[in-house]
């Protein structure tokens, strides 16, 4: 049993065994994709090599990362965490993570090679690495997977069992909240697709009809206007509470847990894996490989494909190939701040 034990563990979590303390590093240069050096280069080519290769390449990552972490952090507190950096043992999480990270690039290369500080750079934008983040669309976990993508890379998702409704869980009455957000959610959208009324009002029209005083002309499509957007609100009512109800499930049966506590963390893989490493890294690399195949490599292309769904970028004509960066602030303030989080890490590395 014991060593059975010792297994789970270094199978969940891997690379505790990894260490930092006292290696001499020899920092070399970030890999070039094109095999030269350009100051702008925003394609990975399929015969790019990612360095997973390298020895000693994981622990150049994994100090590069935490050096961006201490500038930036000392003083102040991290996104997501609240902390300041020296508060948090970041050294064993971003550790832990780069061993996946290393062991995903090597088994989505066959799919498309990924560069692996690119990743970094994404999970720092999307977590901060803290495992137990959950976003305001329960999004969840370091990688920010929502239930249905998270399923679909075969990652246990909270709320989906039977047993997830009962003791020792916390906050039991909730655990079904987060069926009911993503049913209103589809409810939603098919009565927009069914309902919306024929003439609808923009503030600018409705500005015109008061001036011209011909308000009596249009009060039959005012009126339904008016109540199709009270329905909407309905709905969006109802949701908000489903998703507040479950992000307080999620909260108090993550509160007090260390997944490097054995206990916690065989709890943790009963409950939800995404508040875990291995599976959520696999998954986010695999996804962007994908990604990177079906946009010829474009890189900005892949990474608002996971912000965002890649059927956001899709483009026509000659750039149908490559995709498109989206007319959507909260993609492009994500994309770039993933490319600064990038170009960080590589001046690091």
């Amino acid at each position: 049993m014991k060593i059975e034990r010792r297994d789970f563990i270094k199978g969940a979590l891997g690379g505790l065994a990894l260490t930092l303390s006292g290696t001499q590093f020899t920092f070399a240069k970030p890999a070039a994709f094109n095999g030269g050096s350009f100051p702008v280069n925003v394609f990975i080519p399929d015969n790019y090599r990612p360095p997973y290769r390298d020895a000693g390449y994981a622990a150049q990552l994994t100090r590069a990362t935490l050096e961006v972490l201490q500038r930036h952090y000392s003083q102040k507190k991290m996104p997501v965490w609240d902390r300041r950096f020296g508060e948090v043992d970041m050294e064993k999480r971003i550790r832990n993570i780069v061993y996946w990270l290393m062991i995903a690039v090597r088994q989505s290369e066959r799919i498309y090679p990924v560069d692996p500080a690119f990743i970094m750079a994404m999970i720092m934008k999307e977590s901060y690495f803290y495992e137990f983040a959950v976003s305001s669309s329960l999004a969840a976990g370091i990688c920010q997977f929502v239930q249905p993508t998270a399923q679909e890379y075969g990652m246990l998702c909270a709320g989906t069992l039977a047993e997830h409704g009962r003791a020792p869980y916390r906050s039991t009455q909730f655990a079904g909240s987060v069926g009911e957000y993503y049913k209103i959610r589809r409810d939603r959208k098919k009565y927009r697709r069914n309902h919306r009324p024929a003439k609808r009002f923009s503030l600018e029209e409705a500005l015109e009809i008061i001036q011209r005083d011909t308000a009596g002309r249009y009060s039959k499509d005012a009126r339904e206007h008016l109540d199709y957007l009270k329905a909407l609100r309905k709905f969006d009512e109802r949701r908000r509470r489903a998703r507040d109800d479950f992000r307080q499930y999620l909260r108090e049966n993550a509160a007090g847990r260390d997944i490097f506590d054995r206990r916690d963390l065989q709890f943790i893989l009963g409950f939800d894996e995404r508040f875990t490493y291995k599976k959520p890294v696999l998954g986010m690399v695999k996804m962007i490989a994908r990604s990177l195949k079906a946009r010829e490599g474009n890189v900005l292309a892949a990474a608002i494909g996971f912000n965002a769904g890649l059927s956001s970028t899709r483009a026509a004509g000659r750039y149908q190939p490559y995709g498109k960066i989206p007319a959507i602030e909260q993609s492009t303030t994500y994309l770039s701040h993933v490319l600064v989080n990038h170009f960080e890490i590589c001046q690091k590395l």
